[in-house]
Parts: C-alpha cells; sequence; structure tokens
C-alpha cells in the first residue's frame, strides 16, 4: 500500500505541475496578444541606415550604369576563374557570353518594339 501512495502522490504533484505550466502558457498567450496588438496600433517607422541608403541608390540615375559596370565585371572575375589562366578558354568564353546578350538583346527588342506598336494603334483606334 505504501507504494501505492507513492505513485498517488507523485501522480497528484504532476498535476499540479500540469496545471501550473497551462496557466503560465495561457497568460504568455494573453501578453502576446496584447503585444501584438500594440505593435499594430504604433506608428509605421521609416526607414533608416543601409536600407534608406540603398532605396536611395537604386532610384538614382547613376544606379542603372553602375550596376552594368559591376555584373560585368563580376562575370569577367567568373569568366577568369573558370579558365585558370588558359586565356583562349577564357576569350571562347567571354565570345560565347557576349554572342548570347546580343542575341537575348534583339530579342528583347523585337518583342517590346512590337508591344508599343500595338499599343500605338490601339490608341488611334480609340480616336476614330
Amino acid at each position: 500500500m505504501a507504494t501505492s501512495r507513492r505513485s498517488g502522490s507523485g501522480s497528484s504533484s504532476r498535476n499540479t505541475r500540469s496545471t501550473s505550466k497551462k496557466t503560465t502558457r495561457s497568460q504568455s498567450s494573453r501578453s502576446s496578444s496584447s503585444r501584438s496588438n500594440s505593435r499594430k496600433n504604433a506608428p509605421v517607422r521609416e526607414d533608416t541606415g543601409f536600407a534608406e541608403v540603398v532605396k536611395k541608390f537604386a532610384a538614382s540615375k547613376v544606379a542603372s550604369p553602375i550596376i552594368f559596370i559591376a555584373a560585368v565585371l563580376l562575370i569577367v572575375g567568373i569568366d577568369l576563374l573558370v579558365s585558370w589562366n588558359k586565356y583562349d578558354l577564357f576569350f571562347k568564353i567571354l565570345g560565347i557570353e557576349v554572342l548570347i546578350a546580343v542575341v537575348v538583346w534583339v530579342i528583347l527588342t523585337l518583342v517590346f518594339s512590337r508591344k508599343k506598336n500595338t499599343d500605338s494603334e490601339d490608341e488611334y483606334e480609340d480616336e476614330v
């Protein structure tokens, strides 16, 4: 019988522990919900620091040439790493990349010029 009392007392202490854990969990969920409500009502803070600088740079006229130059330097650097100072291989890889870039540029120019022409024709049809 002594063993049954021990198991009973152990289970009752377990029950009180589990209920205390439940109450702390419910209290923490209440406090987190009140925190989320206070965040919703808080004023929106403007970006500061690095994010603001990046946004201003992206909006400037200088951004596109600098990004283009950086992309070209990155591609040439990767080509040099791939070729491992075998200059004939470097120029073959670079030539293939230039041909691909020219083909993509011509295709995009044709697609956007056709789209622009169809848009301008639609404007004339509306005027008639």
